[in-house]
C-alpha cells in the first residue's frame, strides 16, 4: 500500500512513512507507533475536517514571545527544502544575478541582502527562505489546496496526497534555558546566511565577509563570523508586513543554511574541519586559529565553502544526508515528541469549503488583481 521506494527515506528523514492515497488510519497509527518508539518520535495527528484540526492547534503551547509558526504541504511525502536548494544549489547564484541584472534598479533600494532575497521571494524567485506562516488556519489551507495561480494541470480527488502541516519553534540549544528570541532581518547571523545565497557555489570566507560588512557594523570583521551560520544553521524570522500577501498569510520565514567548509586539496581535513563546526554552538575563524587548526591568519580566503545538495546520498556527512539545516532543532514537540498533522486526502475539498465559510480563499492568500478576477469568476459563473 505504501511507495515503498519512498518509504524508507521519508521515515528515516521526517519519522513517518510515505502516505498515498490508499493508506488506511489503521496503517497510520501502525506507523505512528514505529516512529514515535523507534525513530525521530513523532506523533502524527489524522485530520479530517475543521474542527478536529482545531481541536489539534488547541493543545499547542503557543505565545507572542515563544509562537509556533506553521507550513502546510499538499503533498506530506515532500521535504522540507527551499525551492533554490532542491535540485542543484549552484543554480542558486546564477538566478539571483539573472534576477538582479534585470531589476537593479529596485533591489539596489533595499538596504540589506536579506531584503533583496525577501523581494525576490514575493516576486516567485526561487530563494533559500523556506515560508511559513503564523497563521494555523493558512497552514490548513496550503496544505489541503493545490493553487490554480500555480497549478498545471488539473487535480483530480482520486490523485490527491495525504497533505501535512509541520509546525516549527525556535528552541534554545539547552533544554533547561529559556528559548531564544526570534532573529530580526537585520540580525548578523540571518545577514550571514543571506549573503551565502550571493555567493557562487564555492566560494571563500573573505569573499562572504567582504560583502558581510556591508550589512552590518563595518567595524566587524570576516574572521568574527559565526562559521555555524554558514555550515549548518537555520533560523525563524519574523518579517515585515509590507505587502498584502504577507499580511494575509502572515507570512515568516525559515532562513535556512546547507553549505559545508573545506580546504582544497585536503579531503580528510576538510571533513574534520566541517566536524569541528558543527560540534559548536557558535565557533568562528579566529577560534579555530587559537585551538591550532593551519589557516593563514592573513589569507582568510583559504577557508573555503561549498553549497551542496541537501539529502543527497553523495554527501560525505551523514547529517547532509538526513537534517542538512537543522531543522529538527526547531520542530515543535510535546514531552520531547514532535507534533505533526497529517490531512486525509479524502476530505480535503470539504476542508476547504469550511474554511471558505471563513473567507480563505484563494483570492485572499494571494490578493493580486488578476487572482482576485479569476476567484470573482469562478464564484459567480460556478
Amino acid at each position: 500500500m505504501f511507495n515503498k521506494e519512498n518509504f524508507a527515506l521519508a521515515q528515516k528523514i521526517k519519522g513517518y512513512g510515505s502516505y498515498k492515497k490508499g493508506v488506511s488510519d489503521s496503517d497510520i497509527h501502525s506507523i505512528k507507533k514505529v516512529a514515535g518508539e523507534k525513530t525521530l518520535k513523532v506523533q502524527p495527528t489524522i485530520i479530517k475536517n475543521l474542527n478536529g484540526y482545531i481541536e489539534f492547534i488547541s493543545n499547542i503551547e503557543n505565545s507572542y514571545l515563544n509562537p509556533v509558526f506553521y507550513r502546510g504541504q499538499s503533498n506530506a511525502d515532500y521535504l522540507l527544502t527551499p525551492n533554490c536548494l532542491r535540485k542543484n544549489p549552484k543554480n542558486e547564484h546564477l538566478m539571483i544575478e539573472a534576477f538582479t541584472r534585470r531589476f537593479y534598479d529596485e533591489l539596489n533600494k533595499c538596504h540589506s541582502s536579506m531584503e533583496r532575497l525577501m523581494l525576490m521571494q514575493h516576486f516567485l524567485l526561487p530563494t533559500r527562505c523556506l515560508d511559513i506562516t503564523e497563521s494555523p488556519l493558512m497552514a490548513l489551507y496550503f496544505a489541503c489546496s493545490h493553487m490554480k495561480k500555480f497549478r498545471k494541470t488539473i487535480i483530480e480527488k482520486e490523485d490527491e496526497d495525504w497533505g501535512e502541516v509541520v509546525l516549527f519553534q525556535e528552541t534554545s540549544d539547552n533544554a533547561e534555558e529559556k528559548p531564544k528570541k526570534l532573529k530580526s532581518i537585520e540580525s548578523s547571523n540571518i545577514s550571514v546566511i543571506a549573503n551565502t545565497a550571493f555567493m557562487e557555489e564555492e566560494f571563500s570566507l573573505w569573499h562572504l565577509g567582504a560583502r558581510w560588512k556591508k550589512d552590518v557594523d563595518l567595524g566587524h570583521d570576516e574572521k568574527f563570523i559565526d562559521l555555524r551560520s554558514i555550515v549548518r544553521r537555520s533560523y525563524i524570522v519574523r518579517v515585515p508586513q509590507n505587502n498584502p500577501r504577507i499580511k494575509n498569510q502572515q507570512g515568516a520565514f525559515i532562513m535556512a543554511s546547507a553549505n559545508v567548509a573545506y580546504i582544497r586539496g585536503q579531503d580528510k581535513e576538510c571533513e574534520n574541519l566541517t566536524k569541528t563546526i558543527l560540534k559548536e554552538n557558535y565557533i568562528t575563524y579566529h577560534d579555530l586559529m587559537k585551538r591550532g587548526w593551519d589557516l593563514n591568519d592573513t589569507e582568510t580566503w583559504n577557508l573555503r565553502f561549498k553549497k551542496v545538495t541537501p539529502y543527497s546520498e553523495k554527501n560525505d556527512l551523514d547529517i547532509f544526508k538526513t537534517d542538512p539545516f537543522d531543522l529538527k532543532r526547531l520542530f515543535y514537540k510535546k514531552d520531547g515528541v514532535q507534533q505533526v498533522a497529517l490531512i486525509h486526502p479524502d476530505f480535503k475539498q470539504n476542508i476547504l469549503a469550511e474554511l471558505r465559510k471563513f473567507n480563505i480563499t484563494e483570492d485572499f492568500v494571494y490578493p493580486d488583481m488578476d487572482n482576485v478576477a479569476n476567484e470573482i469568476s469562478e464564484q459567480i459563473n460556478k
